[in-house]
């Protein structure tokens, strides 16, 4: 720490700092070694409004757009406004991934940005480029970053892969407003409760089955480790999920494009009428798509929403910013803990002196 610092009772010093190499810790991975000062008058860009800035290992960082997003909460970074981290930091350690991702609010300009970033082009497109990283890649892709991600040179396909979260209902509410509708007349008979108890199994089974589809494919395909030599499975790991955690607060994939679910939804329907009788296909589909809807829907809300204190949500919101920062091969269930708590990968969260509010 400057001794400046200790002039100001632990607020900012807020002048530029001279160019000084950097010791790397096992705290700061891929550290960059050189800083140089932002060009203009540091001071009087301190003074806007829009600006929240704090001061760690003697670097000034503007965190104000991570300020709803801080995992920890914003009222729990909120009350370091115009102060300095360290002691806070070494009473509450963070993750390799936090120290990381703070980087990117670095308010000093870097002649060299880290050595992990520069295996990557950020001006071109991403997707081409991934699969040359070889065995650099599963570091790299578990390093955040806080800046959106090109997939294609295509402007075309680079649309398609963006997708809003409201598309998520408008695409899917009709389609399974219409199985449900079909499963209901295949069911309907003069017996109502006998009718209404195949029909409430049925739909039922459907979500159930989305939630074993939800783990799996998270854990075993989403977190499969891709081999370092092969470049498409490298390319094929980022496209579906790599990105994801590259970019975790890139709110414009969060949900997947229509073109992929609908493709993928096609194909399970063909399944699932070829395994169930054809009155439980139509509801065991509607349940699915049901639990893909929530699924959507709720992912985007754990990053972007602000759950109530205890509530469901906000257990779930703790558990994902766990997974995303911390413990990358526990905590895969989004909608639900039932599998995670099954198969031993659950979540511990600890316990807190406040509630974390976003």
């Amino acid at each position: 720490m400057d001794n400046q610092d200790k002039d100001f009772d632990n607020k900012l010093y807020f002048k530029c700092v001279n160019v000084r190499d950097t010791e790397a810790t096992d705290d700061v991975i891929c550290a960059n070694k050189m800083d140089t000062c932002r060009s203009g008058n540091v001071t009087a860009n301190m003074k806007g409004t829009s600006e929240f800035f704090v001061k760690y290992r003697g670097r000034v960082y503007d965190v104000n757009s991570f300020l709803n997003n801080h995992p920890g909460g914003k009222n729990t970074l909120g009350r370091f406004k115009d102060q300095v981290l360290d002691g806070a930091l070494v009473r509450h350690p963070h993750s390799k991934s936090a120290y990381y991702l703070l980087e990117e609010f670095a308010v000093h300009r870097q002649e060299r940005y880290n050595e992990c970033e520069d295996l990557v082009n950020w001006d071109a497109p991403i997707l081409r480029q991934v699969g040359l990283m070889g065995d650099r890649y599963w570091e790299w892709v578990n390093l955040p970053v806080n800046r959106p991600i090109r997939f294609f040179q295509s402007d075309i396909l680079e649309i398609l892969s963006i997708t809003p979260w409201y598309l998520v209902p408008i695409v899917w509410i009709p389609i399974v407003t219409y199985f449900i509708y079909v499963g209901c007349v295949l069911n309907i008979s003069t017996n109502l409760v006998v009718s209404s108890q195949r029909i409430l199994m049925s739909f039922t089974l459907g979500i159930l089955i989305w939630t074993i589809m939800e783990y799996f494919v998270h854990r075993k395909i989403f977190h499969l480790k891709p081999p370092h030599n092969s470049k498409l499975l490298i390319t094929l790991h980022f496209l579906f999920h790599g990105n994801h955690h590259k970019a975790p607060l890139d709110g414009r994939r969060l949900v997947f494009p229509p073109v992929f679910s609908v493709i993928v939804a096609g194909i399970l329907w063909y399944i699932y009428k070829a395994i169930f009788p054809v009155t439980m296909a139509h509801l065991i589909a509607a349940g699915n798509i049901m639990g893909y809807l929530c699924y959507d829907l709720t992912h985007y809300y754990l990053h972007y929403g602000a759950p109530k204190i205890d509530s469901y949500l906000y257990t779930m919101k703790r558990r994902h910013n766990y997974h995303h920062f911390i413990y990358h091969e526990q905590g895969f269930g989004v909608t639900s803990e039932l599998w995670d708590r099954l198969l031993n990968t659950d979540l511990i969260l600890r316990k807190l002196d406040k509630p974390l509010l976003w």
